[in-house]
């Protein structure tokens, strides 16, 4: 037998159909990831009643501006169920959303020690409407 011959067992030719089909699941799985994907906002309540859940974790929320801080400090956004304190110290420039603005924004939620609910840092407006 010649030693460069290759063994085409029905062993070995399972186990290539079998690496084949994992490398394909793998590379779709990445290619699926790097997909921006849409997710609907997290109501306030969800966010005030399970904090320990989103504490770190990136969040999509939306709502009516109730109150804004001096120089655009932080937002009060409220939606149907709750109302959250949004710090906008991660945005560089000015969020200029006005009172009564709606919103969508992503962001993530923070407990300080300073204050006794959950902290919503923005990172990204999505939109603010009059």
């Amino acid at each position: 037998m010649n030693r460069l011959q290759i063994n085409n067992s029905p062993g070995n030719q399972f186990i290539s159909k079998l690496t084949a089909a994992v490398v394909g699941v793998l590379v779709s799985g990445l290619l699926v990831s790097c997909v921006p994907q849409s997710r609907a906002p997290i109501k306030i309540k969800v966010l005030s009643l399970n904090p320990d859940e989103y504490i770190g974790s990136k969040v999509h929320i939306s709502g009516k501006v109730t109150g804004v801080g001096p120089a655009d400090s932080y937002l009060l956004v409220e939606d149907d169920t709750g109302r959250i304190m949004v710090g906008t110290e991660q945005i560089a420039q000015k969020v200029g959303c006005a009172s009564l603005s709606q919103v969508e924004l992503v962001g993530t939620l923070r407990r300080l020690k300073s204050l006794p609910q959950p902290y919503f840092s923005m990172e990204n407006l999505l939109t603010c409407k009059p």
